[in-house]
């Protein structure tokens, strides 16, 4: 997947729907994309950051992971964890595109 395929209104219309978290197909994981937010455009620039909600029982550490979508497909997505409460945890990626 290209990074111009990572846009706001792309994700917008995916929450609530799960990604497989494929680091290790044996023991995929479905996480929920719960928010898409902090957007911000320009001629030449779409900033936007998204929220990803996973289970308590599956931690995932920072950084590239391997997700699948049934509508996105298989995408490399770089993932920080930044909460923990009930629900499970909560993962953010940032993008910072340019337009061309």
């Amino acid at each position: 997947m290209q990074l111009e395929q990572f846009q706001h209104e792309r994700f917008t219309r995916l929450l609530q729907s799960e990604f497989l978290v494929m680091d290790e197909p044996v023991s995929a994981f479905p996480i929920t994309l719960v928010d898409v937010g902090n957007h911000a455009i320009t001629p030449h620039q779409e900033s936007f950051s998204v929220i990803f909600l996973g289970p308590v029982n599956n931690f995932i550490p920072q950084g590239i992971h391997k997700l699948n979508h049934q509508e996105m497909g298989e995408i490399d997505i770089f993932l920080v964890p930044i909460a923990l409460d009930k629900a499970g945890f909560r993962y953010e990626a940032v993008f910072n595109r340019l337009i061309l």
